[in-house]
């Protein structure tokens, strides 16, 4: 399992490469590192995992919304990128998720009315 330090690094460079691979339109790249960080992702519900918990969700959103066609809501095709970066920008000064379209579709913890794929991961990353 990674350390919070770790972890935090590595999602910031994936996200970072991701929105450089949608920007150049090699769509395929998006979240090729996904399944083999969440599997050494550090779990538990520290408060200090929780925006990293929203990132990896968001991240896996932003798969989701590729993998169909790039759905135009809640987020559209061209906005991914940079909310990628600006979730990436946060993770490197350690703060919370700041972009409330982040916040409001990927933090199930403030709004745990969001859907079952958001929850089922967030489950996942404090539980397992």
């Amino acid at each position: 399992m990674m350390t919070y330090i770790q972890a935090r690094d590595a999602l910031l460079k994936h996200l970072v490469h991701d929105a450089s691979a949608h920007d150049a339109e090699r769509f395929d790249e998006i979240g090729r590192r996904f399944d083999s960080l969440e599997n050494l992702f550090p779990r538990g519900r520290d408060p200090g995992l929780m925006k990293l918990h929203v990132a990896m969700t968001f991240w896996d959103g932003w798969i989701d919304a590729r993998n169909n066609g790039w759905p135009k809501h809640p987020i559209g095709k061209d906005e991914w990128p940079l909310l990628a970066r600006g979730v990436a920008a946060d993770l490197e000064a350690d703060r919370e998720i700041t972009d409330p379209r982040v916040r409001r579709q990927f933090d199930a913890v403030a709004h745990p009315s969001l859907g079952d794929r958001v929850q089922v991961l967030t489950a996942r990353l404090r539980d397992r």
